[in-house]
């Protein structure tokens, strides 16, 4: 899980230019993560991991001559990296992996934090000290093609998640994990560790390739007359624009919610051009849409104003500079979280427009504003006639338990949906990937969506 950092204290603006406005947009994308810890109390306690072989064989050694043992350890550690990640005998669906922090005099504890297999709370999820020795370890089982994003809080002051006001102060004690090479940065501008199984699915459309042209992204700002606000959208053409644009019958639309996440710690931008270098979409026109300050779950919370926005006054405004294809059956509709619940009502609403939705982690659980019973979309999808839209949805195992609306989580209201599509004989790629609610498990599963929606 990632942190809902930077934002509950002095928020700075998310219109603008700069990082400021992108670590915002990703700290609102991301803000849903705090009523996650509400259910964990009420979760029913795991059986305790099993041992790391590594560490039963230092504890061991310890006893005999702890120096010496611990220093073979981390000269180990070093070379091999972290975190250790082991199999477990006579289960080869997981791995155990293992966290470790080398402390000193002055470590008093050792907290894992914003990691999709652990606690939400700190104080859950603290690590053990070796006895005789300055080694922090804590265990927990995954799934062995697990990937997510963690940090290391030394000297924690155990705040609950939910309790915070500052997250720039909070996290203050936040850090990388220095004997692990793997990291990603992340939306709020710093970088966190990585921990993946040895068959984690592959991210291999996200990095910038040699060779590969790339297109161009431009930031700009929509006012809207109807919901009488302004906001930032970044608008994504090819390469070769100009030439693609005066053939044909125009391309396709990509639209996809958090603007500011997905042109930076989701790549969106390097992974069309990675695509469609390789022949594997057609070339497309991205729109990325952020939401005005404090305005998010208002307006991706099945919003029929918003919704109208998008057809009535977006749309039509990208149609007027750039040369977008008549048919939907290319457009696609894009969310992470409330972004992936705001793709799959929009296209409901308006499927003339989009022929797809690529929905991850969809808070698809959300009751409709002002109302009681949850999961509002998937009674839609039930009752109202089939609409000719595809659908990629897909969501974390680790989401499971957790941002609980009317007894359904979130996981579990994807699963939900899943089932009424498939009843209404909806074309649907449904995926779980071993991973949280957070971007670096976004990045790798958004051109897999693409590729199901509109792949070549």
């Amino acid at each position: 899980m990632t942190t809902p950092l930077g934002s509950r204290g002095s928020r700075p603006r998310t219109r603008g230019d700069g990082i400021a406005s992108v670590i915002v947009a990703y700290a609102l994308m991301l803000a849903a993560a705090i009523p996650f810890a509400a259910s964990i109390g009420a979760r029913t306690t795991p059986p305790p991991p099993p041992s790391s072989p590594t560490i039963t064989a230092l504890q061991k050694a310890a006893q005999r001559d702890a120096r010496a043992a611990e220093a073979r350890f981390w000269e180990s550690v070093a070379r091999v990296g972290t975190p250790l990640v082991e199999p477990i005998a006579g289960d080869s669906a997981n791995v155990l992996i293992t966290f470790l922090w080398h402390g000193d005099s002055a470590t008093k504890n050792v907290a894992l934090v914003n990691t999709a297999i652990a606690s939400y709370e700190p104080a859950e999820a603290l690590l053990t000290r070796i006895s005789g020795t300055d080694v922090w370890f804590r265990s927990y089982p995954a799934r062995n093609d697990a990937r997510f994003s963690y940090e290391l809080s030394v000297n924690d002051n155990l705040v609950s998640f939910y309790q915070v006001t500052d997250w720039g102060e909070r996290s203050a004690t936040f850090r990388r994990d220095p004997f692990n090479k793997r990291v990603h940065a992340s939306g709020f501008g710093r970088q966190v560790s990585v921990a993946e199984g040895p068959r984690a699915r592959r991210d291999e459309w996200s990095d910038v390739r040699a060779g590969v042209a790339k297109g161009r992204v431009e930031q700009t700002s929509i006012a809207s007359r109807l919901l009488g606000n302004t906001r930032d959208v970044w608008i994504y053409t090819p390469a070769g624009y100009d030439s693609l644009a005066r053939t044909g019958d125009g391309m396709p639309l990509l639209l996809t919610f958090d603007g500011g996440a997905y042109v930076s710690s989701i790549p969106v931008p390097t992974i069309l051009d990675n695509l469609i270098a390789a022949k594997r979409i057609a070339p497309m026109v991205a729109v990325f849409v952020a939401n005005p300050d404090e305005q998010r779950e208002a307006e991706l919370n099945q919003n029929e104003r918003f919704a109208e926005f998008l057809a009535t006054e977006l749309v039509p405004w990208v149609k007027a500079k750039y040369r977008i294809a008549s048919s939907p059956r290319g457009n696609v509709v894009a969310g992470a979280s409330m972004g992936g619940l705001a793709a799959a009502f929009v296209a409901n609403k308006h499927p003339e427009i989009f022929g797809n939705v690529l929905s991850q982690s969809g808070a698809f659980m959300y009751a409709a504003p002002g109302e009681q019973t949850a999961e509002r979309m998937k009674r839609e999808i039930e009752t109202a006639s089939k609409r000719d839209v595809a659908y990629y949805v897909e969501a974390g195992i680790y989401e499971q338990g957790r941002l609980d609306q009317g007894g359904v989580d979130l996981l579990t209201s994807n699963r939900h949906l899943r089932d009424a599509l498939m009843a209404k004989g909806y074309r649907l790629t449904y995926y779980e990937f071993a991973g949280g609610h957070d971007d670096l498990s976004w990045r790798s599963g958004y051109p897999q969506g693409l590729l199901a929606l509109v792949g070549r």
